[in-house]
């Protein structure tokens, strides 16, 4: 039998790359894999990869950016590739990586911030998970920092926190993706940021 994905339940929910990543995530955090199959795992992460180098949720569907990271992040957990791809003279032979990073650098809009999917507007959250990708992959200096820093400052509240646009109130998810994106771009106030587990390298250090 095939694994083909994780589900968050036992019966009747999706299964798709957000679910594989939270199972390759908890599997690292733990240092316990013994329930991950890592090859079957792979299999299914590579088959969710499109034509246009981006990966979508599940084989077949349209690339997406949230995906593509949990997809690269969940390789790198479970050490299929290497960090910073991109400055190695071989790049990793089980993704298409000049594809990837092509898709992945024109997420980023004429007004400086990241969207997730084509012809969508730019939205917070996506300066982490595209933002992430280019990090994993070293191609930070394929993103103009200035201009994505002026964008995720339009959607600072004065009242404190991050919106998804700019105009709209403030909420927990938007606002801890908007700081993690500025943990990216290495803002000195902030703490490095271990990407593949959205966290600080302090924490996913551990006591």
């Amino acid at each position: 039998m095939h694994i083909v994905s994780y589900m968050p339940i036992h019966i009747g929910a999706e299964a798709d790359l957000r679910f594989v990543y939270c199972a390759a995530a908890i599997s690292y955090m733990l240092n316990d894999w013994s329930g991950v199959d890592k090859e079957k795992a792979k299999g299914y992460i590579l088959n969710c990869q499109s034509y246009d180098g981006g990966f979508g949720l599940c084989p077949g569907l349209e690339s997406h950016g949230g995906a593509t990271y949990c997809a690269l992040a969940s390789l790198r957990l479970m050490g299929f590739i290497e960090d910073d791809l991109l400055s190695k003279r071989t790049s990793s032979s089980i993704i298409n990586t000049p594809m990837l990073l092509e898709w992945i650098v024109q997420r980023q809009t004429v007004g400086g911030g990241f969207q997730g999917r084509l012809n969508k507007p730019a939205d917070t959250c996506y300066g982490f998970w595209v933002g992430g990708v280019l990090k994993i992959l070293g191609g930070g200096k394929f993103v103009d920092k200035e201009s994505l820093r002026d964008s995720l400052l339009t959607c600072q509240s004065q009242y404190g926190g991050f919106s998804k646009f700019p105009g709209q109130l403030p909420e927990l998810y938007h606002s801890y993706y908007g700081f993690t994106a500025f943990s990216l771009l290495e803002v000195p106030s902030l703490n490095n940021l271990c990407v593949e587990l959205g966290i600080t390298d302090r924490a996913a250090q551990g006591p």
